[in-house]
C-alpha cells in the first residue's frame, strides 16, 4: 500500500507538469493513470475478498455444534433406576422387597426375578445400539416344571437363567447361536424398530425392556453355591452419521475401540 501511495503522488505531479508540456506527453500520463487505477481497484476487491472469507468462517464456527452419543441403560424393577439415570423416590418406587437386586440374594431353582433392563437415548444424534445379554452356564442336572429329570438325570451344560423377549423392545437376536466364553452364553441383541434389518436408535428415543424378568434353572438340590454370578446386561452405540451402513459403523466402533 505505501508503494501505491508513491506512485499516486509521482502520477499527480506528472499531471501538474503535463498542463506545460506538449500534448503527446499527456496521452503517455493518462495510461499511467489507468493502470493506476486498475492497480487500486485490484487491491480493494482482494481486502473484500478477505474480509467475507472471515465473516463466513466465524458465523459457521459459531453455529457448529458437536453431537455426542449418549445413551442410559437403566432397570426399574431390578435396582429402582429411571431412564434419566435418577432413583425412584419413596413415593413411586416399589417396595425394597420387590426389587430384583434384593430378591436376587435368596435364590431357589425356578425362582421368578424382576429384571428389566431399558436404554433411552438421551443424545442429539440418531445412533446405532446392540445389548449384549451374558448368561452363567454350568454342568448340573435339572427338572421339568413337573420334577421329572432332565437327560435321564444326567448333568448336561445348562444357561442358569431363562427370559422371554418383549417383542415391543424393538431388538432382534443377531445371531441365533450364542458366543461362549469362559462358561458364559453371549447372546447380542441389534435394534431393528420391530423390523427385520438394523437401524439407528432415533434421538431422544426410549426402548422398552429387552425382557420383563428372568428365571432361574430348576436345578436339582445342592448343586449351586452362593457364589454363582447372576445374568448380566450390557450396551454399546455409535452414532449413524458419516457412516453408509450399519457395518461400517460398528467396523469403526471395532477399529477405535480393540473391541473384536
Amino acid at each position: 500500500m505505501e508503494n501505491l501511495e508513491k506512485e499516486k503522488q509521482t502520477v499527480m505531479q506528472e499531471v501538474e507538469d503535463s498542463k506545460s508540456k506538449k500534448p503527446q506527453k499527456r496521452g503517455k500520463i493518462k495510461n499511467r493513470i489507468k493502470i493506476m487505477a486498475a492497480i487500486c481497484l485490484i487491491a480493494i476487491l482482494s481486502l473484500g475478498g478477505t474480509l467475507a472469507y472471515m465473516t463466513d468462517y466465524e458465523a459457521a464456527e459459531n453455529k457448529f455444534t458437536v453431537g455426542k452419543v449418549d445413551f442410559n441403560l437403566y432397570e426399574t424393577s431390578w435396582d429402582g433406576e429411571l431412564p434419566d439415570g435418577s432413583y425412584a423416590t419413596p413415593s413411586n418406587a416399589s417396595h425394597s422387597d420387590a426389587l430384583g437386586i434384593n430378591e436376587a440374594t435368596d435364590m431357589y431353582a425356578g425362582k421368578e426375578i424382576p429384571k428389566d433392563p431399558a436404554i433411552k437415548n438421551n443424545s442429539k444424534n440418531d445412533a446405532y445400539l446392540r445389548m449384549t445379554v451374558t448368561i452363567p452356564v454350568a454342568r448340573v442336572i435339572t427338572a421339568d416344571e413337573d420334577g421329572n429329570l432332565n437327560f435321564g438325570g444326567q448333568e448336561a451344560d445348562t444357561e442358569l437363567f431363562t427370559y422371554e423377549v418383549n417383542p415391543d423392545s424393538g431388538m432382534r437376536l443377531l445371531s441365533s447361536q450364542p458366543e461362549e466364553k469362559d462358561g458364559y452364553h453371549i447372546y447380542e441383541y441389534i435394534y431393528t424398530g420391530g423390523g427385520w434389518k438394523e437401524i439407528p436408535v432415533p434421538a431422544g428415543h426410549d426402548i422398552p425392556p429387552l425382557f420383563d424378568k428372568v428365571t432361574f434353572a430348576n436345578v436339582t438340590g445342592g448343586q449351586i453355591d452362593e457364589s454363582t454370578e447372576f445374568i448380566h446386561v450390557d450396551f454399546k452405540a455409535i452414532q449413524s452419521g458419516g457412516f453408509d451402513s450399519p457395518e461400517q459403523a460398528w467396523k469403526a466402533y471395532h477399529n477405535q475401540s480393540g473391541d473384536n
